[in-house]
Order: C-alpha cells, then structure tokens, then sequence
C-alpha cells in the first residue's frame, strides 16, 4: 500500500505531540498509557517501552488496520489490540488511554465512578470493562464493544480510555475523567 509521506508524518507527529501533553498533564507517569489516531486505513500507534515525555514523531509507528506494519522501527505500544479493535468498530478517530492518578485509583476500587454534566452531555454514559490482562485479546473485545465516538470507559483495575474525533477530543476526555475523579475525592465524606 502507498501512502502519501505527509499523511504518515503528520500522524507520527500528532500522535508524539499528544503523548508528550498527557505525560505534561500527568495523566500518565513513568511508562503508562499510550495514544493512537487513525485516518483512512492507517493507525499511527505510540511505541512499547518508552515514557510519553520522550516519544518522538520516529518512535511512532503507522500500521494498516489490520495490524501490518507501513513504517516505524519501534514495536506499537501493547495495547495495540486494543487500539485495533476499538477503530474496527469506531472507524476513524482518535485514542488516548491514561493512568493518572486519581481515576486509575478510583478505577481500582468497587465504587462507582463519579461524572459530571458536563463529561455525560459531551460522552452520554461512562462506560466501564470488568478488569481483564492488560494488552489481552479479552480485553480488546469488551472495549471495542463498549466503544463509540465519543466515549469515556473506565478500565477497572487498570486506567482510562477516551475516544475522540480526534486527538485532542480524547485528550480532553481522559482530562475529564481524571477531573470528575479528584472532585470525588476531595468531595466531603459522611
């Protein structure tokens, strides 16, 4: 397949940017998370083994959607199953999918997970998957089936998923994720 070189660099260079804004936020520390876009039969998939804080547009690698590798050196974040199914069921879009602090601890517990208007008129629903391994094809299954444009899901036991139009669309839902999270938390308990 030829993909036009602007289309390849442009998505490399997205997705680089987007990953170093959610390290920036602190919506993933150390080695979490990871940041995918897709445009036409093409995902743009952030690297395996590298903090967000330092992948560069070379790190990202670009794959078709059925998983074969258009370009990059690096091995796609292993969450790609993930990634993959979620945009064979969404088609276009955009993923960003964070452990910050607040939500992943909620998301580790049984109680439910707060919202706020704002979050439910922009995403409806906040969807949640039952804990199963992370990078597993489970796992890949239950958030493909949960997924539409946009979409807040809480990975129980692991993080958070947003699904956006586009990059910062997803950005912004894990940020509200993360949001409704620290206001429960600081909210007065009984």
């Amino acid at each position: 397949m030829k993909v036009p070189e602007d289309s390849v660099a442009g998505m490399r260079r997205a997705v680089a940017e987007v990953c170093r804004e959610v390290f920036d936020r602190g919506l993933a520390l150390s080695g979490s998370g990871n940041v995918s876009v897709r445009c036409g039969d093409l995902v743009a998939l952030s690297p395996s083994g590298f903090r967000l804080c330092d992948v560069r547009p070379r790190h990202v690698t670009v794959v078709t959607v059925d998983g074969d590798r258009v370009v990059g050196a690096f091995e796609p974040t292993s969450e790609s199953p993930m990634h993959l199914a979620v945009y064979g069921k969404v088609g276009e879009g955009a993923i960003v999918h964070a452990h910050s602090p607040y939500a992943t601890a909620l998301a580790h517990t049984d109680e439910p997970f707060p919202t706020t208007a704002e979050l439910e008129r922009w995403v409806g629903r906040v969807e949640e998957v039952g804990f199963l391994e992370p990078g597993s094809e489970e796992l890949a299954r239950e958030v493909a089936r949960v997924a539409r444009v946009p979409c807040a899901v809480i990975l129980r036991g692991h993080g958070t998923l947003g699904v956006g139009r586009d990059l910062r669309e997803a950005l912004k839902i894990v940020e509200a994720l993360e949001e409704a999270a620290r206001v429960a938390a600081l909210r007065p308990r009984p």
